[in-house]
């Protein structure tokens, strides 16, 4: 994710640099106090929507702002929102269940019969164990080659586990799995996958029935049903923009679980308390200290990141319409959690860390600052330049990207695709928000682009003008 690392330094400011962390026994964090902390973000029209949970000690609060849909209805404690990449802490206890069911063994190769036909390779007589894909460090890419960008709002709609195989069957590792770590959301799709098919289950029957029944999270579920579709809070690219949420083939396991508030603060109090039982078990091993932190990336659980004070256990997620946040602190007894139904980044993580530094009992002043998600945003392209850029460029056939200039917002649409606004990096390069793809203009001294360069996962695809 975008903010890990921004994280990660201040987290290690807050707990390793002589402040002396209180037991969470006094109540610091109040519904008053989260409300003007996080009230800006609504005033200043920086989000659509926001809840806002946390567990300090014995207390625990909920509060809800702006709107959740188009009509304006205020979010609950029913409302459900995408929580994008913390499903890999899901995905992580997934795992860690299946090791304490004997089903598993986590330092075994993650090699399992499956309908997909999928193998994972292997580099220097070294198997990718199933710690590998928990902890990012199996050698494997972020994103594969082969997930091509057809829907810029929905780009995992149609990458099923049969297009995972057939990237993997051909990949070659860069290096020995286990060597380094290098976030990979297809580790973490295809580990939910695999574990799975080790039970013999589809990842959606595997959560519900090993960790959504157990801790009683009613609505933690990838797909919904009609009830839950009208409590689902319509996703936002930027403030006022709806966007459609993502939709996964049968690879959730990276980022496809939909949650209430109600039920995150049910999973974060089971971290905070295990409960007897199996699932307790696993919550313990996922919570363990299973990888280092060294250059490559932040220590790690299974599936859960951990902060360099050793206690502080998180996960962000990002989708193209929503941002959450979950932190744990044993410790401090103490967790917060943001889900958001605008797919801004700092923001949110800066409200979850202000949170977190009022649980530790720091003096903070609540009211997140106004700082954007992308430098870009301060970037101004003049209308001349703009001009430019606007014409048609053809891919394919059939994958023609339209530019045009909207009141000084570039706007690109795509055959068939509903059309997105691409921000500034610089005058020749414009890049999506919640997708990882950027688009490079090609210009001559004077005169309109000659083409426009895709970059998507490593990959450049070149569109040549048409008009």
């Amino acid at each position: 994710m975008n903010g890990q690392r921004w994280i990660l330094t201040l987290l290690s400011i807050v707990f390793n640099f002589g402040i002396e962390i209180p037991i969470a026994s006094a109540q610091n964090l109040t519904d008053q106090w989260v409300e003007k902390a996080a009230g800006p973000l609504v005033k200043n029209r920086v989000v659509d929507g926001l809840s806002i949970g946390y567990i300090e000690g014995k207390h625990l609060g909920i509060v809800h702002l702006g709107s959740a849909n188009r009509d304006g209805k205020k979010a609950n404690d029913s409302t459900l929102y995408e929580i994008g990449s913390i499903s890999k802490v899901f995905t992580g206890l997934m795992l860690a269940d299946a090791v304490v069911r004997g089903e598993i063994d986590l330092n075994a190769a993650a090699d399992v019969d499956n309908r997909a036909g999928i193998w994972l390779p292997s580099r220097d007589n070294r198997s990718i164990k199933w710690i590998d894909l928990s902890t990012h460090r199996s050698g494997l890419p972020r994103l594969p080659s082969n997930l091509v960008l057809t829907d810029l709002k929905n780009p995992y709609r149609n990458y099923n586990s049969k297009k995972a195989a057939a990237f993997l069957n051909q990949y070659e590792l860069p290096r020995q799995p286990g060597a380094s770590q290098e976030y990979s959301n297809l580790g973490a799709s295809v580990l939910g996958y695999l574990v799975a098919q080790q039970a013999g289950r589809s990842y959606q029957q595997l959560l519900q029935e090993r960790i959504a029944k157990p801790l009683q999270m009613t609505d933690c579920s990838v797909s919904l049903s009609k009830d839950q579709r009208q409590r689902f809070a319509t996703p936002h690219d930027k403030f006022g923009s709806p966007t459609p949420p993502w939709m996964f083939s049968n690879l959730p396991g990276a980022g496809g679980i939909r949650a209430t508030m109600q039920d995150m603060l049910r999973f974060a109090q089971a971290q905070l308390t295990p409960p007897t039982g199996k699932i307790g078990e696993a919550i313990e091993l996922a919570w363990k200290q299973q990888s280092d932190a060294d250059a490559s990336g932040p220590a790690m659980g299974l599936g859960w990141m951990i902060a360099e004070d050793g206690q502080t256990r998180w996960h962000n997620g990002q989708t193209a319409g929503s941002y959450s946040v979950l932190f744990i602190n044993r410790k401090l007894n103490c967790a917060v959690v943001v889900l958001c139904n605008t797919a801004v980044i700092n923001e949110i993580d800066q409200l979850a860390m202000l949170l977190v530094m009022k649980a530790a009992g720091q003096d903070v002043k609540p009211g997140p600052d106004k700082t954007s998600d992308h430098k870009s945003d301060d970037l101004v392209i003049d209308a001349k330049q703009r001009r430019r850029l606007v014409g048609r460029y053809q891919l394919a056939p059939n994958f023609i990207f339209t530019v045009r200039d909207r009141d000084g917002h570039l706007m690109v649409g795509i055959t068939n695709q509903p059309t997105q606004e691409v921000f500034p990096d610089s005058p020749t390069r414009w890049s999506y928000r919640g997708i990882p793809a950027t688009l490079e203009f090609k210009l001559r001294k004077t005169g309109p682009a000659t083409s426009l360069i895709l970059h998507q996962n490593g990959v450049k695809q070149t569109a040549i003008r048409i008009k």
